[in-house]
């Protein structure tokens, strides 16, 4: 399964390709917008849009798509209940704001494109930060939840076939290529990358200005390629751009739990103290009162007793 994430600013642009005829398309879910034609989709999500006009770039597209091989395992349903699940996968409440799914019948292997409003039900902003790495996971995450085929594998076997056409160099090329793709998501540092691309028998060369990631060249089976020429994404300088906004994210996440943590422990400390509080003020009021009947029955104790009344009587019988 793959998810390509793009983030636009014009919804009649998205839905007219949608619904384009040559696609042989068909709606097969939408929450909070019509599907009756792109004219209408599109004034849907615009109106909600206007919740929060300051958005420029509201537009969330992503086109999934499954191998050939999962053709006839993916009937409408199905394919509406992945969406579904993804987009939960990706933060997004299915029903806390507006989305579409349309079915595409244009090529051999099964696809769809799903739009999503960035500007949810409230009004709040969908966040797209690291769709590319989060999209990869939840893609990852849904093929074993479904049992599907993973486009990784079946990906990585065509490019494989394919790097055995190619010279050396141009096959030596792809491979850190597609090393890089895979463990670039997940680095947080510099020394994190090196030690995933080792793993895969590449070597790392780095050079370093004032502790920055300055150029890269990367070694395998003897050939010598420049990040920039891999890729812009993995010339030295954006490396270190994508390594630190990677790493920034962790630690924004670590501090959040940080403090949602010393929050839980304040408040056990509030609900701790308030319990001590009242049974210190249950059993100040048990001393008092055992206090006070102590006290009154030393009262009772001192106080002089009257003196007792005596009957005399007489010892005959007779009258006098």
């Amino acid at each position: 399964m793959i998810g390509k994430v793009k983030i636009g600013k014009s919804f009649g642009g998205i839905c007219r390709y949608v619904f384009g005829e040559e696609k042989g398309a068909e709606v097969l879910a939408t929450e909070g917008v019509r599907g009756t034609s792109a004219a209408h989709m599109a004034a849907d999500f615009n109106a909600q849009r206007e919740l929060n006009p300051n958005l420029g770039k509201a537009v969330m597209h992503v086109a999934l798509a499954w191998p050939a091989e999962e053709k006839d395992q993916l009937p409408n349903e199905r394919m509406e209940e992945i969406a579904r699940a993804y987009l939960k996968a990706m933060k997004v409440d299915p029903e806390g704001t507006q989305w579409a799914l349309v079915r595409h019948r244009d090529q051999d292997h099964p696809h769809a494109h799903l739009i999503v409003n960035r500007v949810d039900n409230a009004g709040a902003t969908v966040s797209d930060q690291h769709n590319y790495r989060n999209s990869l996971e939840a893609c990852r995450q849904l093929e074993k939840q479904y049992g599907l085929v993973s486009a990784q594998e079946v990906s990585q076997d065509n490019r494989r076939a394919v790097r055995e056409q190619l010279p050396e160099r141009a096959a030596a090329k792809l491979y850190v290529q597609d090393a890089l793709s895979r463990h670039l998501p997940h680095a947080t540092s510099a020394e994190e990358l090196t030690a995933a691309m080792q793993r895969d028998g590449i070597g790392v060369q780095a050079t370093y200005q004032q502790q920055k990631l300055q150029a890269v060249v990367f070694a395998y089976e003897g050939h010598h390629l420049k990040g920039s020429e891999l890729g812009r994404a993995y010339s030295g300088n954006n490396l270190a751009k994508t390594i630190d906004a990677q790493q920034e994210q962790v630690q924004q996440q670590q501090a959040e739990l940080s403090t949602a943590g010393q929050q839980v422990g304040q408040h056990r400390l509030a609900l701790d103290l308030d319990a001590f509080g009242r049974e210190y003020a249950a059993q100040k009021e048990q001393a008092e009162k055992a206090e006070k009947q102590a006290q009154e029955r030393t009262r009772l104790e001192q106080t002089p007793k009257p003196p007792q009344p005596t009957i005399e009587r007489s010892g005959g019988y007779g009258i006098e």
